[in-house]
């Protein structure tokens, strides 16, 4: 079977990062490096996680309990729960799901005297022009939160000049993957200087976790081999283990005390392996996986949407797709020989505060229901991916052709059980 992804860490940056497990370099050294080679070493703070280091400049800003922060309704938990941490309140704005922009009316509307900050997320390998946000932040006083964990492709871009921080991750599924580690780039020296009196105050992360997590990837990266995925999971399926848990094997962070985990300084083997990765990066892998990502999408149907679809630029970090039943099109493609996931997978969509309760986030909600991840990565050839999108093809134009004689749209059908809500987040992590 092939997988519903490929890891970007080769065996060769597996072993570099073991071996400076062992090596007493200097951290400090490293972390002045990797600032120099991404923009400055006075506007740069690596840190253990890009959520460490939103944490981080929460802690630094010292904005005032109950200031609100106009967000991406949809982002990974763990953003939203370091808002709640810090005594703030997260206000999730929705989508223009064709291009992933906040929706300008909507942010009119929530700016109020308690809104200190704006957090725009780069989703899915897009990344968006940030000068309307730019704009609006500045009508309004506003610090900007620029989200890029997704959208890093190698290219020198380290976010809008004048966005207030710019947060990178590469964490364990992430373009140039380090399993955990992020960056932020800050405007102002003096804030980026505050957080690293904030940083400094934190232990260091132990170099053998880090080794240990090295480890344990190693055992997924073999997994990873068409056989033995193919083993696992057909283990799994019959020991009824869910998609939750393969996803949760993966997870660095997470858990009742993941701000105990990942309120650490990085250790030097991580810092040492990032900046390797970072100095090594195949620009050609990005054009590689973008040449996929168009092979599936030019032998698809043209009525399916994607997330993002009309972004200015893309580089196709992940694949969702809008499909008519999300469940029923994975159970397909599994019988093809293609695993995929449905659901939100690492994101959410969360219920709206007090006193917001008009912002549900529909347009965002609505296609994220219905949303299945193919398998599109390199790790496919030509063949595989048109392959690939036949299979889709053939499942979507049947229910379309069934959903016409019944007079519906494929896209009105129920939604798949897998994509149910949970009590407060419609989502999982």
């Amino acid at each position: 079977m092939i997988p519903r992804t490929k890891l970007d860490l080769g065996w060769s940056d597996i072993l570099y990062g073991i071996v400076c497990s062992f090596w007493p370099g200097s951290r400090e050294n490293a972390q002045k490096r990797i600032g120099e080679f991404w923009s400055s070493s006075d506007d740069t703070v690596t840190c253990l996680a890009e959520r460490s280091g939103f944490d981080l400049i929460l802690e630094a800003l010292k904005l005032p309990p109950g200031s609100e922060i106009l967000i991406s309704a949809l982002n990974i938990r763990s953003m939203f729960e370091v808002i709640e941490r810090h005594g703030l309140v997260a206000v999730p704005i929705d989508l223009d799901m064709s291009t992933l922009a906040m929706k300008r009316e909507q942010l009119e509307r929530a700016v109020n005297k308690n809104t200190k900050a704006i957090l725009f997320a780069q989703l899915f390998g897009s990344r968006l022009p940030m000068d309307d946000v730019i704009e609006f932040a500045r009508q309004h006083d506003l610090f900007v939160f620029e989200d890029c964990a997704q959208s890093f492709v190698g290219d020198g871009y380290v976010g809008h000049p004048d966005s207030d921080v710019v947060m990178v991750s590469f964490g364990p599924i992430k373009t140039c993957s380090t399993i955990m580690g992020g960056v932020l780039r800050f405007k102002e020296t003096a804030l980026a200087a505050d957080v690293k009196q904030v940083q400094e105050r934190l232990p260091v992360h132990s170099r053998w976790d880090y080794l240990l997590w090295l480890l344990r990837f190693s055992i997924v990266k073999t997994l990873s081999s068409r056989l033995f995925y193919s083993l696992v999971m057909w283990v799994a399926y019959r020991l009824g283990v869910q998609d939750k848990q393969l996803n949760n094997s993966i997870r660095v962070f997470g858990g009742a005390d993941e701000a105990k985990k990942f309120r650490r300084q990085p250790s030097y083997p991580l810092l040492a392996l990032l900046e390797r990765r970072l100095k090594r990066f195949d620009q050609g892998s990005i054009a590689r996986r973008k040449a996929a990502a168009e092979t599936v999408i030019a032998h698809l149907p043209t009525w399916l949407r994607r997330p993002g679809e009309n972004a200015p630029v893309h580089n196709y970090w992940t694949f969702p797709l809008e499909v008519s039943d999300s469940a029923a099109l994975m159970k397909h493609l599994r019988t093809k020989g293609f695993d995929s996931i449905n659901g939100y997978s690492s994101f959410i969509i969360p219920d709206a505060p007090e006193g917001f309760e008009e912002y549900r986030a529909d347009e965002a909600r609505s296609m994220m229901d219905k949303v299945l991840y193919l398998p599109v990565h390199t790790g496919l050839s030509q063949q595989e991916l048109i392959r690939l999108a036949e299979a889709v093809s053939d499942f979507e134009n049947a229910r379309r052709e069934s959903q016409e004689v019944l007079g519906t749209s494929p896209v009105d059908s129920v939604a798949s059980v897998a994509t149910e809500p949970e009590p407060v987040s419609r989502a999982r992590d």
